[in-house]
């Protein structure tokens, strides 16, 4: 009977380790995710922006957080996440940026494609814009964020590219976190 005991505490002491570390793995990938991440940052000199948010809209919390930075070919690398927080269930689209114009040093509009959503007519695939006003940190005015749009619902000549975003489109005063605009 000891015996038995024994290989069971030699298993189960077998089985922590691997646990203990896989997890070690997992956590050096993400460390070697955030370094990669910050490399590609670095490697860019053009234009960015970034940031994450909160703001009510429509009786639900809309969540977002995005990063575009201008890479020295000119491309556009980025993505982001916009996650709607309802009273029983939660949606989340996920999307590349492609696209970053960026006036006035402060409004960046960015666009790009769905890559998964959870939204019933938001497939991957679709191509979407928002616009940011980032307006300083510790200012009295909060930073601002448009609503994410779907593109193929305009005009072709519209949305041609993200710089075609009109000034007038609906901006919302964040609630919490913070944009930041790099010109």
């Amino acid at each position: 009977m000891k015996t038995k005991n024994l290989h069971l505490y030699f298993l189960m002491v077998a089985a922590g380790f691997i646990f203990i570390l896989s997890a070690c793995t997992k956590d050096d990938n993400l460390a070697k995710d955030l370094n990669s991440l910050q490399t590609d940052l670095k490697s860019g000199n053009g234009p960015s922006a970034n940031g994450q948010g909160a703001f009510y809209y429509n009786g639900k919390w809309r969540h977002f957080t995005f990063h575009a930075i201008t890479m020295p070919n000119g491309s556009v690398q980025g993505s982001g996440v916009r996650t709607i927080a309802g009273h029983q269930s939660e949606n989340q689209i996920k999307f590349n940026i492609d696209c970053l114009y960026i006036k006035d040093g402060n409004n960046a509009t960015m666009s790009g494609v769905i890559t998964s959503s959870t939204v019933e007519n938001w497939p991957a695939g679709t191509p979407v814009i928002f616009r940011v006003i980032d307006n300083g940190e510790g200012s009295s005015n909060p930073d601002q964020i448009t609503l994410l749009t779907q593109c193929h619902n305009a005009p072709d000549w519209w949305f041609d590219d993200c710089s075609d975003l009109p000034d007038y489109w609906g901006l919302y005063d964040i609630e919490s976190g913070n944009f930041k605009v790099n010109p």
